[in-house]
């Protein structure tokens, strides 16, 4: 279940604003709602630019999803990375970030983020690992139990910032594996590391992984730092897994030629009502977006600077980039305003 990420063509360098949950997979009367939003900025964007590319998810058995959800492969396309689905290396971006390797160095790297898996009626579903609100002391007292354990398999652990780890390993380069964002609130079976493929095609990697997280969650349950936690830590997950491309060095003289990347501002606003399912509070969240993100790209876009605006769903992104309206274009705002939910609602995935 892999697919070859691609990058829009363009020919000029836009300023590029991703907001990641920002489609709403309507499953009935929700668009209606939708279709009143009081998003004045939103519609005044779209009156002055064109969707210049829409990019769905293919029904993929059996998890008929991406491991990378749309935010993270258009993230992914706008850095101008060529990645694997589930093999995008967040991690490894992070380790550069954080000085821990050189610029497009190939070693393998993934993030270990602490969580909670909760069991109810005999499904084990990801929560969020922010709701954890893991302090320093936690983290260092964790990190410390748990890295010689990963040490005696080769993989070297690093602190990142509270809750999340970088752990580097040859065995990490060529790993896929399911984004967090794509698995909370979700059965988590068919997505473990590996689960895409048959069981008796498991590679080292994955299986070494499974065994490293059954072990931690033995060492986890009887740990001092969940006595008094009514939200335990009970295991980690495994993401943003991989090796840079050879093409994200910083003086790749191949890519010289090429207009330059710019990285996208990426909004999380929405992030979080949206993995709820609380629609009021996404609308709210999306009034906050309106006034502080939209409008500043329509001032921008009024001061003569291309923008790019990327809005991505549960399955699928759609580009927007500004462009002059045609005389059509204002006619047709003027006497048929656009209705926000054929931008906003987006149908669910169907096999």
């Amino acid at each position: 279940m892999t697919s070859a990420l691609t990058s829009v063509p363009s020919d000029d360098v836009r300023d590029t604003t991703l907001i990641p949950f920002s489609l709403w997979t309507t499953h009935g009367p929700e668009a209606s709602v939708l279709a009143k939003a009081e998003l004045p900025h939103l519609r005044a964007w779209l009156t002055q630019a064109r969707r210049v590319d829409v990019q769905v998810d293919p029904v993929q058995e059996p998890l008929l999803a991406t491991l990378s959800p749309p935010h993270e492969r258009a993230w992914a396309q706008a850095v101008g990375w060529r990645a694997t689905d589930g093999g995008l290396p967040w991690a490894a971006r992070a380790a550069v970030a954080q000085g821990l390797v050189a610029d497009g160095a190939t070693e393998g790297w993934a993030f270990i983020t602490l969580c909670n898996w909760h069991v109810s009626n005999g499904q084990v579903t990801l929560g969020d690992p922010a709701y954890l609100q893991i302090d320093e002391a936690t983290d260092s007292a964790l990190f410390n139990a748990m890295q010689s354990f990963f040490a005696e398999d080769g993989i070297a652990l690093h602190p990142h910032k509270p809750g999340q780890w970088l752990a580097q390993s040859p065995l990490l380069a060529d790993l896929l594996t399911a984004s967090v964002d794509r698995v909370i609130g979700r059965n988590i079976d068919p997505w473990l590391v590996g689960s895409h493929v048959a069981a008796d095609a498991l590679s080292p990697a994955a299986k070494l992984l499974r065994r490293l997280q059954n072990e931690m969650q033995m060492l986890l349950y009887t740990h001092a730092v969940n006595d008094g936690r009514s939200l335990t830590i009970n295991s980690f997950w495994v993401h943003g897994t991989g090796a840079l491309p050879s093409d994200a060095t910083a003086g790749n003289t191949a890519e010289a030629n090429k207009p330059a990347q710019q990285e996208p501002a990426v909004i999380h606003t929405l992030r979080q009502s949206a993995l709820q399912q609380d629609l009021i509070g996404w609308l709210e969240a999306w009034q906050h977006v309106d006034a502080h993100v939209i409008a500043p790209m329509l001032a921008r876009v009024a001061a003569g600077e291309p923008q790019r605006l990327v809005l991505c769903g549960e399955h699928e992104f759609h580009v927007y980039d500004s462009a002059a309206p045609s005389l059509w274009q204002r006619l047709r705002t003027q006497l048929a305003p656009t209705s926000l939910d054929t931008v906003l609602a987006v149908a669910p995935l169907k096999d």
